[in-house]
């Protein structure tokens, strides 16, 4: 794991801000009172996740959700080209972001099944 370098660098205590498969996760009003304070490296999840789980625990501590859909638009994200370029991989990656809403799957719905809201 990468962020454990950081710790033998010196730091005291990694955080994460993205999903993380490899240490907890945690996001505020969900389940952050699980929070121990001998883990030395933590998750704070995404930003999107940080935004779906707390509404994903309500309606479960509510309703009892048994399966839920997303969708996200992002302005521009990291991996989109910024001009029209040719792309052998995905069509819809050819196209620059700034003219099109272009599809692209994340992490998030493996986050937010990932942390325990009970």
């Amino acid at each position: 794991m990468k962020a454990a370098a950081h710790l033998q660098r010196g730091a005291k205590r990694v955080i994460i801000s993205n999903p993380s498969a490899d240490t907890l996760m945690f996001v505020m009003g969900v389940n952050h009172e699980k929070y121990d304070n001998s883990l030395k490296i933590i998750s704070s999840a995404s930003c999107t996740t940080n935004c779906l789980a707390p509404l994903a625990k309500v309606i479960d501590d509510n309703f009892d959700m048994v399966k839920g859909l997303m969708t996200t638009v992002n302005a521009m994200i990291a991996t989109q080209k910024t001009v029209d370029v040719h792309s052998v991989k995905l069509q819809h990656d050819s196209c620059r972001a700034q003219r099109n809403i272009i599809f692209a799957c994340t992490g998030t719905v493996k986050a937010v099944a990932g942390i325990s809201m009970s």
